[in-house]
């Protein structure tokens, strides 16, 4: 019962993350930039609506139920952590074209030098994901990031 829960909502992630990419770029949204500047993207700087820790805390349950899908749901799941903590960190006001600015910006709102560390490990974990052919995805490495996507949320009070 529990692994056919996991499957639905990762299949219900995945169908309203393809509908509202599509979605996006129909509106002139991230595959449809113009002018100079950095170009768009998951971390670009773009109008997003805010969320409240309710509808944190249910995006937040997505991620968790997804990384229970192998490897193929670790690698969604630290994505989809990584484009949460970066709207947690928009709502906090934080300046910043991109996550890694944000983080940057976000220093001083963190007393744990540790975790703030770990997000950033998190954060290159992400990076490494996306942009790195044939990146190997170690699962205790990629469990160890979503606990850190989580703790540095409840620090900024987003879950």
């Amino acid at each position: 019962m529990l692994a056919f829960l996991v499957i639905v909502l990762v299949a219900g992630f995945v169908l309203i993350s393809l509908i509202e990419g599509v979605g996006k770029r129909g509106r002139g949204g991230r595959g449809s930039r113009s002018g100079g500047g950095r170009s768009g993207g998951a971390h670009a700087s773009t109008p997003a609506k805010s969320l409240g820790r309710a509808d944190m805390a249910q995006r937040w349950a997505v991620i968790e139920a997804t990384s229970q899908g192998g490897a193929a749901g670790l690698k969604s799941a630290i994505t989809e952590a990584d484009k949460l903590l970066d709207q947690a960190l928009r709502q906090s006001g934080l300046s910043g074209d991109t996550l890694g600015e944000r983080l940057k910006s976000a220093r001083p709102r963190f007393a744990d030098r540790g975790l703030y560390d770990a997000l950033w490990r998190a954060h290159k974990l992400r990076n490494a994901l996306a942009h790195e052919v044939g990146f190997d995805l170690v699962p205790s490495q990629a469990k160890e990031a979503l606990r850190d996507f989580e703790r540095g949320l409840k620090h900024l009070g987003a879950l």
